[in-house]
This record gives C-alpha cells, sequence and structure tokens, in this order.
C-alpha cells in the first residue's frame, strides 16, 4: 500500500527519479516477500530449502515488479510513449520513449509553452486503421484569444515577437514559404495552436488549424532511457 501510494496520490512518476524510487522499492519489496516466503515454507515444512530458489528469487521478483509497476502506472495515469516523427527535435529526437501524464489535462488548462500530446482523428495508411485515434507530440504556441502570426521564420503572438530557444529550422528563410509565413490566426475560444519545434519538417496547426482542448490528451513529462546509463531530460 505504501508503494502503491507512491503511483496515487502522490503522483511520483512525474519525475524521472521518482520513477527509479518506485522501480527500487519495488524490488525491494518482492524479495523481501520471496525471501520471506520461502524461509516460512522451510520453517514450517522442517526440511532444507532447495539451493535453486535462491537464484530464482530475483527474476521472479522482476516479473512481478513488471506487472505490478506497469498496472499501478497505466491505472495511475501515466503512459510510456515511443516517438517516431523527428518534428519535435531537438527536444525530443526521433524514436526517444517519453513519459506523459494523460490525466494532467482534465483538471488543468493548456499554457504557452508546454509540450502535449495531441488526438488526431486520422485516415492516413501509416496507422493500423482508418479512423484510428494518432498520438502526436507538439508544443502549444497559442490559446484562445491569441492572435497568432508567422513571418519570415519567426512568430509573432498578440503583435509581439517571440523568443523560441527550443526551435530549430532544417531549411534556409524562403525555402518553404508557406511554412515560413502564416496568418494572421485569431486562435478561437477552447482551441489551442500547436506546432513542431523543428519547423520546417512539422506538420501542425499551420497545415490542420487549431485543435479543439478536448483533443489535448496529455502533458509530456520527460525523456528517458533505461538502456546504458540511465538518463531523463525535462521536456515541461
Amino acid at each position: 500500500m505504501a508503494v502503491a501510494s507512491g503511483f496515487w496520490p502522490e503522483r511520483l512518476p512525474r519525475s524521472f527519479a521518482g520513477v527509479l524510487l518506485i522501480g527500487w522499492a519495488c524490488i525491494v519489496l518482492w524479495l523481501v516477500a520471496i525471501c520471506d516466503a520461502l524461509i516460512g515454507r522451510g520453517e514450517v515444512s522442517g526440511g532444507r530449502l532447495s539451493k535453486w530458489w535462491l537464484p530464482a528469487a530475483f527474476p521472479l521478483s522482476c516479473i512481478g515488479v513488471n506487472i505490478f509497476f506497469t498496472s499501478l502506472l497505466f491505472a495511475s495515469g501515466f503512459r510510456p510513449l515511443r516517438v517516431a516523427a523527428s518534428s519535435m527535435e531537438p527536444a525530443i529526437t526521433r524514436n526517444e520513449r517519453i513519459v506523459a501524464d494523460m490525466n494532467y489535462y482534465h483538471k488543468h488548462l493548456g499554457r504557452r509553452g508546454e509540450v502535449v500530446i495531441v488526438s488526431r482523428q486520422s485516415d492516413s495508411s501509416a496507422v493500423p486503421a482508418a479512423g484510428q485515434d494518432l498520438l502526436i507530440v507538439k508544443r502549444i504556441i497559442a490559446i484562445g484569444g491569441d492572435i497568432i502570426e508567422g513571418k519570415d521564420q519567426q512568430i509573432f503572438l498578440n503583435g509581439q515577437i517571440q523568443g523560441e530557444p527550443f526551435v530549430k529550422h532544417k531549411f534556409p528563410l524562403g525555402s518553404h514559404v508557406r511554412l515560413d509565413r502564416f496568418g494572421p490566426v485569431v486562435v478561437p475560444s477552447g482551441k489551442y495552436f500547436v506546432m513542431g519545434d523543428n519547423r520546417d519538417i512539422s506538420l501542425d496547426s499551420r497545415s490542420f488549424g487549431p485543435v479543439d482542448a478536448s483533443s489535448i490528451v496529455g502533458k509530456a513529462l520527460y525523456v528517458y532511457q533505461f538502456q546504458g546509463p540511465p538518463f531523463s531530460r525535462e521536456l515541461n
């Protein structure tokens, strides 16, 4: 129950350190539980334990932790995702994995600059079935009531030029006029104008328009990696 409370209500997976803390707590808990059960079994039966039980304790712990950890992670609203596109580089490079809080926007409104998970209805053959929801990762650039305009690869929000250190341009100015210049667009109430950080290759609100608030289904929290030296990179 103490470990489960780390998922909810504490919601420790909001950070990579929290995930590591809960993961190791689960492993220790399972090892102690298995060893205690084996010792108790030996005391009751009066016989010696098989020497194979001890080396089997760790893999059994890993299996139990994986089932327990994954179930509680999803139940508490967190979801690991692999980002297959490169439209959010350099913040998220292609094929990196992120953790998203899929419950965050049930109680919060989206804010400018947040990296979000957007659900779009897609009929593309690139997804398994026609009409299936396609999850994409974008950044909120403008909210309802804002006036956004693109000029020469610069974003103007309500008439003010925006400093965007996270933006990457792959092509020189003038190579893609439709992407370099757009608007002005008045974002309707209850909608968001989302864009990718890798501006010259991103399919975003410049093409499909502002998205509904209901389409913002999660908040991207951090990039993570467990292969090799573990690391994380905060996104919001």
